[in-house]
């Protein structure tokens, strides 16, 4: 019976003593602040609790926490670019909902965050795709209401008019290529939500920009965790991820018989959001030239932060639909102007499923699968001999991808992951149809970044390796038919590659600063790629400089510098040489040359309040040269100049916004019928001005409705960007917008 109140009066003790000590204790008030017409997280917004000295502001990714007593406190909130927020809170012994805090973004403004702002590496910054500041000014973000403002359809739609940008624009196979300062083979890798995708070629062309949220388009060579194409730059595509309920549905109609529409619905409930959506685009293209298109566009996605250190994200994407390939014109070659082709139907599944884990370290682990499956039927009708031969283009690919990240120390951030792909394509694809191809693909990938003083470091090394099962011959560019007699290649190891990059940033000021990267490595030739001695390509080597001069104000002008230099030692290019082998069929052929580019790049953005406007002009000047016999000559496969400008203007409901592209000459005897060039010499292409516009006018309230108008290529130019298939011309879009 003695320990009884000896025990009880220690308990009452603790009690009498702990109580007060608990009821000063603070609750954590955590927040996240979001725009509230794209739904994307606002960073760096000021936080402040009125008559106290508490504040913060928000994180990379939208969120903060303050520390409080319990009471009723009056927030404050403020960003650049958007109107401000004031509100009442009241603090209990338990917060456990963060507070959604949406901020309305000033119309005037160009849309856009910048999430590169911050010189400083901030405590725990270990995000697992962070882009290094070193490659800034080579750094293009275009935001959801950008690509609305523009009227693009598809994603490569949506990539017109980024700094230094070019697509060409064929009616056969793979309709348009996108690249960047002129560099090609390979093409820029493709990421959708930070998973990479392998065989991305035609998919860009039909994925609806719609389902965009942002495209971040990395110019320079240095985003070597994104992709395994570092070399020639990587495009991020980041899908709509909505912070609460919103309904969008949209319909537009025009020449040619030219339609978009689309239905999304999005919502967060809890911990889960999720977005699904339908889009639908067609046109019949212009007469006569077999141009027929009808595809459908079914989208879902789905953020689950199961607790606070695991999260979940899954997507998937289909594609459905039909696609002609337009007919080719004079001075098109004779082989490809006999011929009648399509693809019907177009059958694409991308899905992908990663897992986020954020450690008590600050260390953040991330593991990423993805599946990919493509299916097409491909019908080419030979017009002398009148057969139709058809193909099933069916591939499909599978990947895993491990990413880590932590602090070395509070200055000192290291990231490095593995990747697995493994593709099969059984029937072999586009150009090399007929030829099987299996092909697995390993990668490892290190990234350093720290500070010393005021300057910002960073470093990274990628290799990259793997092994053929078996790969068909096949060209670039041409038929694979023609490689009939080439013997396939099986149970090789693939080539291996290597890409680095080395990066350093000085902030001269809290709005300006200087920025040095390098990178470099190597690019194998295609497997079954041949020179005109029948040999295999050499490996090429590819080194390359960006020096970048930034600034950004607080009402967000900003201006970007950059000069670059390429060096590629044994560039893999065709040479303008084929052969006719026993078949008929005609073989493009391919050599090694060193080639070498070097220019400027200009990107600004102003706003003008006066004129209730902003508006944005860039500008890419670049010399290109390849070795002729030994001496560097002018390549004029390369246009010199790229410019675009665009013109926002946005007052009480109407806007206007209007877009200009001017794109230098160039010369390129691709698809040319070989008696043209001989007796005219090489096919000029490029020296054209393409103009598009939209009018439109917003209807306020609950549900927003906007009608508009699009004009596409104002000037009626029937300009060419590859020979022989020419621009459609001046079209006409109406169409209206309803959002909740």
């Amino acid at each position: 019976m003695g320990k009884f109140p000896l025990i009880s009066s220690i308990v009452i003790m603790l009690v009498i003593f702990i109580q007060p000590v608990f009821s000063q204790q603070k609750t954590v008030v955590k927040g996240y602040i979001f725009n509230t017409e794209t739904s994307e997280p606002v960073i760096n917004a000021t936080i402040v609790v009125s008559d106290t000295k508490k504040g913060t502001s928000s994180g990379n990714k939208g969120y903060f926490e303050l520390h409080l007593n319990q009471g009723t406190y009056r927030f404050k909130v403020t960003s650049v670019g958007f109107s401000g927020a004031e509100f009442s809170v009241k603090v209990q012994s338990e917060n456990s909902e963060p507070i959604k805090i949406g901020l309305q973004p000033i119309r005037l403004e160009i849309e856009g965050v910048d999430v590169f702002a911050n010189l400083r590496i901030a405590e725990k910054d270990t995000s697992i795709n962070k882009v290094p500041l070193a490659i800034l000014p080579a750094v293009t973000r275009i935001s959801a209401i950008e690509i609305e403002k523009q009227g693009a359809t598809t994603l490569t739609d949506a990539l017109k008019f980024v700094p230094g940008g070019w697509t060409e624009n064929r009616g056969r196979k793979t309709k348009q290529f996108f690249s960047v300062r002129g560099q090609k083979y390979p093409y820029p890798d493709y990421s959708i939500d930070g998973i990479w995708q392998k065989e991305f070629e035609e998919t860009g062309y039909f994925l609806s920009a719609l389902d965009i949220e942002s495209v971040e388009i990395v110019r320079s060579s240095s985003a070597l965790v994104k992709g395994l194409s570092g070399l020639t730059g990587v495009i991020e595509v980041k899908t709509k991820k909505p912070e609460r309920e919103s309904i969008s549905a949209l319909a537009k109609y025009g020449g040619l018989n030219t339609y978009s529409t689309s239905l999304q619905y999005g919502n967060k409930m809890k911990d889960i959001s999720f977005n699904t959506s339908a889009s639908f685009f067609g046109t019949d293209g212009p007469a006569n030239r077999n141009g027929k298109e009808r595809i459908g566009n079914f989208h879902g996605n789905m953020d689950w932060k199961i607790n606070s250190k695991l999260s979940l994200t899954a997507g998937t994407t289909y594609i459905y639909g039909l696609r002609q390939l337009v007919n080719i014109v004079e001075p098109g070659s004779p082989g490809i102007a006999s011929r009648v082709e399509e693809y019907d139907p177009v059958r694409t599944l991308l899905s992908f499923i990663k897992v986020n884990y954020l450690g008590k370290d600050g260390s953040s682990t991330e593991i990423q699968t993805n599946v990919s499956y493509r299916n097409a039927d491909f019908y080419s009708y030979s017009i002398p001999l009148k057969t139709t031969t058809a193909n099933d283009e069916k591939d499909w690919e599978y990947g895993f991808n491990l990413l880590h990240s932590r602090l070395l120390s509070k200055t000192n951030t290291i990231r490095f992951g593995a990747l697995y792909n493994h593709w099969v394509a059984p029937e072999g694809k586009r150009y090399y149809t007929g030829h099987s191809c299996n092909v697995h693909t390993w990668s490892g990938v290190v990234t350093d970044e720290q500070q010393i003083g005021k300057f910002r470091l960073d470093a990274g090394l990628r290799i990259i390796s793997g092994y053929i099962v078996e790969w068909g011959g096949f060209g670039i560019e041409g038929s694979g038919t023609g490689f009939e007699k080439v013997e396939p290649i099986t149970n090789e190891s693939a080539p291996f590659e290597w890409q680095s990059a080395l990066g350093v940033s000085y902030p001269l000021s809290n709005s300006s600063s200087l920025h040095y990267n390098f990178s470099g490595g190597t690019i194998a030739p295609r497997k079954g790629s041949l020179n005109n001695d029948g040999e295999i390509p050499e490996t090429e080597t590819r080194l390359q400089h960006d020096l970048g001069f930034r600034y950004k104000s607080q009402s967000h002008h900003e201006i970007t510098l950059s000069a670059f230099y390429t060096q590629r030692n044994n560039a893999i290019s065709y040479n303008g040489l084929t052969i006719t082998l026993g078949d008929g069929q005609i073989m493009e052929l391919y050599e090694n040359l060193d080639k070498r580019s070097y220019g400027m790049e200009l990107a600004s953005k102003w706003n003008i309040p006066l004129l209730r406007s902003s508006l944005f002009a860039n500008a890419m000047l670049m010399k290109g040269e390849v070795d002729k016999k030994g001496t560097m000559v002018d390549d004029a496969q390369l246009p010199k100049v790229i410019l675009n400008t665009g013109f926002y203007f946005d007052y009480s409901g109407f806007d206007t916004n209007f877009f200009v592209n001017y794109t230098g000459p160039y010369t390129n005897n691709r698809f040319v019928n070989p008696k043209w060039v001989k007796e005219n010499g090489d096919f000029p292409l490029g020296d054209f001005v393409s103009a598009d516009l939209t009018v439109g006018y917003t209807f306020r309230g609950k549900f927003s409705k906007r009608v508009f108008v699009e004009v596409k290529n104002i000037l009626d130019q029937e300009y060419m960007t590859v020979a022989g298939y020419p621009d459609q011309g001046r079209l006409f879009m109406a169409g209206v917008k309803i959002n909740y």
